[in-house]
C-alpha cells in the first residue's frame, strides 16, 4: 500500500521541485557502523551475518518515512512497507538481482532470504523481473572484498529512478571492534544528509540492541 503526498502542502515542496528534473539528482555518502555485537549475536543465533544486518537495515528503513518515499508519474508517494532488491551470487559466480520481502520477525525473514538465495543460485543471468524492479524496495549491494571509501552507481538517466541504494562493504577489525563501512545514495528531492544520519543512528542502535 502507498499514499500520495500532497506536494503543495509538503515541507519539501521547493526541494523536490528543484531537484526532480536534475540529470543526476542522487547524492551519496560513505560512513561506518560498529557491528561487533551484531556479528556475535548472529553467530549465537546460527544466522548468516548478511541476513542479520540486512534485516536490521530494513527495520530501520521501514521506521523512516524519508526512505519510503518514491517518485511515480511526477507524484511523490510513501509506501507502507519497504523490501529489499539485493544483489546475490548466481550460478556462474556473477551477481543477479533478487527480491526479498521484509518480515519483522527475524527467523521468518531469514527463511525468505535463504529461499531467494537458492532461487538465484539456479540462474546464470542478471535475473531482472517485475519483482526485482519494484519501487517499494531499497537497492542493496554487498561488497565483502574491500573497505568502501567511495562509491558510484551505474545510472541510466533516461530512467527516472528514485529508489535509495545502500551498499555494505567489508568489515574490518579495529581496536577490538568490527567496523563495517556503508554507502548510502538517495534522491535529493526526497531526502538529505540528515535523513541518512537518522538511518545510521537507528541502524547502529538495532545492530547493538535488537
Amino acid at each position: 500500500m502507498k499514499k500520495i503526498i500532497d506536494i503543495n502542502n509538503w515541507q519539501r515542496k521547493e526541494h523536490f521541485e528543484w531537484f526532480k528534473d536534475f540529470d543526476e539528482p542522487f547524492w551519496g555518502v560513505v560512513s561506518e557502523v560498529d557491528c561487533t555485537k551484531a556479528y556475535q549475536k548472529s553467530k549465537d543465533l546460527g544466522i548468516p551475518f548478511f541476513h542479520f544486518y540486512l534485516h536490521k537495515s530494513l527495520k530501520a528503513v521501514n521506521s523512516l518515512e524519508s526512505f519510503r518515499l518514491r517518485i511515480e508519474d511526477d507524484q511523490v508517494v510513501c509506501y507502507d512497507k519497504i523490501h529489499a532488491s539485493a544483489t546475490l551470487n548466481n550460478a556462474v559466480g556473477l551477481y543477479a538481482m533478487s527480491f526479498i520481502e521484509y518480515h519483522e520477525d527475524l527467523q521468518t525473514f531469514c527463511s525468505v532470504v535463504q529461499k531467494e538465495e537458492k532461487r538465484v543460485k539456479q540462474i546464470k543471468g542478471l535475473g531482472v523481473d517485475s519483482n526485482t524492479a519494484r519501487k517499494d524496495t531499497i537497492h542493496y549491494s554487498s561488497v565483502p572484498w574491500f573497505k568502501i571509501t567511495g562509491l558510484t552507481h551505474a545510472r541510466n538517466f533516461k530512467y527516472k529512478d528514485s529508489v535509495p541504494k545502500i551498499t555494505f562493504g567489508k568489515y574490518e577489525e579495529s581496536g577490538g571492534k568490527k567496523i563495517m563501512n556503508i554507502a548510502i545514495n538517495g534522491h535529493h528531492g526526497l531526502m538529505d544528509g540528515s535523513h541518512a544520519g537518522k538511518y545510521l543512528d537507528l541502524f547502529q542502535e538495532l545492530l547493538n540492541n535488537d
